[in-house]
């Protein structure tokens, strides 16, 4: 038994909208036949079945909300057969994130993120989902929790998935910011919420003033996203932004380690999305 088509490694897309492609086998056997498939993609692995009462099979449906490389083993009369092919995606567009996100009634401040960070982007050149070097994906980069396989394919379930993370974060925000019944504005409330999603808390109490103020202990490099110094750390103390930058921007690229001055805080990630 052969299979007719499609040739081995050929490439399907998905497009932007995102809708999956005709995915069509066909070999040259006749009869009832059983596909055995594997979609696979870096760490990500779905599997499943299917059986056609002919020789031929649309993988569409089974296999939409995934991408990478298919694995089909196809069997009939005894006879088996394998080939692979490949799914690659295709960036939406930021009109098409826009019109998804107005459709949401919590996505307030989620453009923003998404725009920092992946530039509106779900997938590299080769139509594989973006991936940073702490295993977040897609448009919203969500680490935690850790993407499913159609998350990091479909991009609108990317997005749906970082909706629930960003009104955790909200929720969390709102939490800080009324303990002991403070009172807070919707300016606190964002900033608290933004700072959040890159990780810690955006304000601290002032009791002198009665109010809730910007954490003064952090100072941010304003050429980056994320980077600053906690300003009370002995190494950091009376150094002005100048002088801190010039001794650690070198350490930037390679990822914070042990023993750097520097630290990422959602401080600075709040500043730089929001101003």
């Amino acid at each position: 038994m052969r299979i007719l088509q499609p040739a081995p490694n050929t490439a399907f897309g998905i497009s932007s909208v995102p809708e999956w492609p005709t995915i069509e086998f066909r070999t040259d056997a006749s009869g009832p036949h059983r596909w055995d498939w594997t979609i696979t993609w870096r760490n990500f692995t779905k599997t499943g079945s299917a059986a056609t009462p002919d020789n031929r099979w649309d993988a569409r449906s089974d296999v939409t909300n995934s991408g990478g490389l298919l694995n089909v083993r196809v069997s009939a009369e005894r006879a088996i057969a394998t080939v692979a092919v490949v799914i690659g995606g295709t960036n939406p567009s930021p009109a098409e994130i826009s019109a998804y996100l107005t459709l949401k009634p919590t996505s307030r401040g989620m453009d923003r993120i998404i725009q920092h960070e992946s530039k509106c982007r779900q997938f590299d050149k080769r139509g594989e989902p973006l991936r940073s070097f702490d295993n977040g994906y897609g448009l919203c980069q969500v680490t935690n929790p850790a993407p499913s396989i159609e998350q990091v394919w479909n991009w609108k379930l990317s997005v749906d998935l970082g909706l629930v993370v960003l009104a955790q974060k909200r929720a969390d925000a709102v939490r800080h910011l009324s303990q002991g019944k403070r009172t807070y504005t919707e300016s606190q409330l964002n900033y608290e919420t933004v700072s959040r999603w890159n990780g810690g808390a955006y304000h601290r109490w002032d009791d002198a003033q009665g109010v809730w103020v910007r954490r003064p202990d952090v100072l941010c490099d304003t050429s980056t996203g994320n980077i600053g110094w906690d300003m009370d750390k002995p190494d950091n103390t009376g150094k002005t932004l100048e002088q801190l930058r010039a001794r650690d921007r070198g350490s930037y690229g390679a990822g914070r380690r042990g023993g750097a001055n520097w630290e990422y805080f959602g401080v600075c990630y709040a500043d730089h999305l929001l101003g």
